[in-house]
């Protein structure tokens, strides 16, 4: 299918879902973005353009567009972020905090492609979680949404639309026509991408598979295997209630689970177990086969 048969399926969806908000001037300007995207396929400026159409479309003032593949860490392929917000974002999500994000989650998980608000993946205590504390709150986000891309064979694009604006939500209209253009946004990015690897692509993982390893085989030397899955879940945001859904327990149960944890980990909070997952991560070389706490108390004994 060409860009412009593109095009005119996206007039026929506006047609179809009979959006009546935003008003004329704001489909115009979507029209006119779409347009300069279909332009600017297989060239310089591509996602740039890209991410002028899908804010107008939503009302979003910034987008940072970010590759997935199996067996590698995040590349990033654009952002127009301010510096301070940037240097607070960028870096610490490619290198570990990409782990613990719902959207990031939810797409390992294969469960979705289109438009996705936070509100719609994240977990019941993710506002009060030390990812969100130490994490998110740095990256000066109101609201987000992801507009996820699936290339095939766990390959996804997704870009990532935030709003720093108090009081910011996506409007159901916005989020209509988000949706309305996601097959245009999908057919063009895979024109745009006839192969869409590593190797094809702009920019490098910072880490790679054995960041997705270690996360997996943390605290497993001391745990219990659901110990051990428990831990991960808490460390993305679940509450006891959550977990027990997840993994159809009771909540008792995951409760009597967490206290043990805390037990064998010698830990007291939440708080307490994402520094010491951090503080393991970070002394894990990129070789290890083994859970990043073995190698922490390797660490801790050589300096005693």
């Amino acid at each position: 299918m060409s860009p412009y048969a593109t095009l005119n399926k996206f007039h026929l969806r506006i047609a179809e879902t009979n959006i009546h908000s935003p008003g004329p001037e704001s489909l115009t300007y979507c029209l006119d973005a779409l347009s300069e995207v279909v332009t600017l396929v297989g060239q310089d400026g591509f996602l740039s353009a890209l991410a002028r159409l899908c804010e107008a479309a939503s009302g979003y003032d910034s987008t940072f567009i970010t590759a997935y593949f199996d067996s590698h860490s995040p590349v990033e392929l654009f952002d127009n972020l301010d510096d301070e917000f940037s240097d607070a974002t960028i870096g610490p999500y490619l290198d570990f905090a990409y782990l613990l994000d719902p959207f990031y989650n939810l797409i390992r998980n294969g469960r979705h492609d289109g438009v996705v608000t936070l509100k719609d993946c994240a977990p019941d205590d993710f506002l009060t979680s030390e990812y969100y504390e130490t994490f998110y709150v740095g990256t000066g986000l109101f609201d987000e949404a992801n507009v996820i891309v699936p290339f095939g064979e766990g390959t996804f694009l997704s870009l990532s639309l935030g709003s720093r604006d108090e009081g910011f939500m996506l409007s159901d209209a916005a989020r209509e026509m988000l949706t309305a253009l996601f097959p245009c946004i999908s057919a063009l990015c895979k024109r745009h991408w006839p192969k869409f690897n590593p190797e094809s692509i702009q920019g490098q993982g910072r880490i790679g598979l054995h960041l997705e390893k270690s996360f997996e085989r943390f605290s497993t030397s001391v745990l219990s295997q659901r110990e051990a899955e428990i831990v991960r879940l808490i460390l993305k945001g679940h509450s006891s209630k959550s977990i027990a859904r997840e993994l159809g327990n009771s909540p008792e149960t995951v409760k009597v689970h967490r206290k043990r944890i805390h037990n064998k980990l010698g830990i007291a909070s939440q708080g307490e177990l994402f520094s010491l997952f951090l503080d393991a991560l970070s002394q894990t070389p990129s070789n290890a086969t083994e859970d990043p706490l073995t190698y922490l108390d390797r660490q801790v004994s050589e300096y005693d």
